[in-house]
């Protein structure tokens, strides 16, 4: 009698054991799926899209209507693959606003060069990253200005034109200048004094404008026995800068 007892005891545990694994399963399903089920029924009416710059580009903002009237989760993944794909966006956020929103927030990338096509007249403004975010009519940015620029929107810039741009830049900041021109692999700036810097298209940016500050701090204060009224040019693509 004992014996049946204790068996019987053991089938009950077992049953028991067998119940709360099959508990933590569904419940496991249940916590997985749901939400998965829950994206699928919920209908994506509208899309919203806003920037820094309070709208968003147009081609992004078109291309994000065509989502609109299907269910959360394509919606989610397909804008988030063109966003994520997209050259002009640094970063963004969704954020879903019930009924049927979804709202869009992008950072979007800065332009902080131009180079200037001196035969079409149109500038390619270059972000940090050095790609081409977009191509104007104008620009107020340091600017380098070439006979021919063939490159495309989303691409990025040769490191010539780089180490360019980052010389006017410099010297944009310390002499007011925010144009330079390049002919025959050299890079030319005429600044406000009438100066003519002819600098190298590679080297070390920091040592080359700081080499022409000292030129510069000489020039003013005619310690050399020169100064700046009898400089027309300063050369500074060898080791020893030419004035001329």
């Amino acid at each position: 009698m004992y014996n049946k007892f204790v068996v019987k005891r053991k089938a009950n545990k077992r049953s028991l054991n067998i119940f709360k694994i099959l508990s933590i399963v569904l419940i496991l399903l249940f916590i997985i799926f749901i939400p998965i089920l829950i994206q699928k029924l919920i209908k994506i009416n509208k899309i919203e899209c806003s920037s820094q710059y309070d709208a968003c580009p147009f081609d992004i903002e078109t291309k994000l209507k065509t989502f609109e009237q299907k269910d959360y989760k394509k919606v989610k993944k397909e804008v988030t693959k063109v966003l994520v794909e997209s050259y002009l966006i640094r970063d963004f956020s969704m954020q879903y606003r019930f009924p049927s929103k979804l709202i869009i927030e992008l950072n979007l990338k800065k332009p902080k060069y131009t180079i200037k096509d001196s035969l079409s007249s149109k500038f390619y403004l270059i972000d940090e990253d050095e790609t081409v975010l977009e191509i104007t009519e104008e620009s107020n940015l340091p600017t380098i200005v070439k006979s021919r620029v063939d490159i495309k929107l989303g691409e990025n810039i040769n490191k010539k034109d780089k180490f360019s741009l980052e010389i006017v830049e410099k010297v944009a900041w310390l002499y007011s200048v925010k144009e330079g021109i390049i002919e025959k692999e050299e890079l030319k700036l005429t600044l406000k004094e009438g100066v003519l810097v002819r600098f190298p298209l590679e080297g070390d940016v920091d040592s080359l404008v700081g080499g022409l500050r000292l030129i510069f701090s000489r020039l003013n204060d005619g310690s050399q026995g020169i100064r700046m009224e009898d400089i027309k040019e300063i050369d500074l693509r060898f080791k020893n800068p030419v004035l001329r």
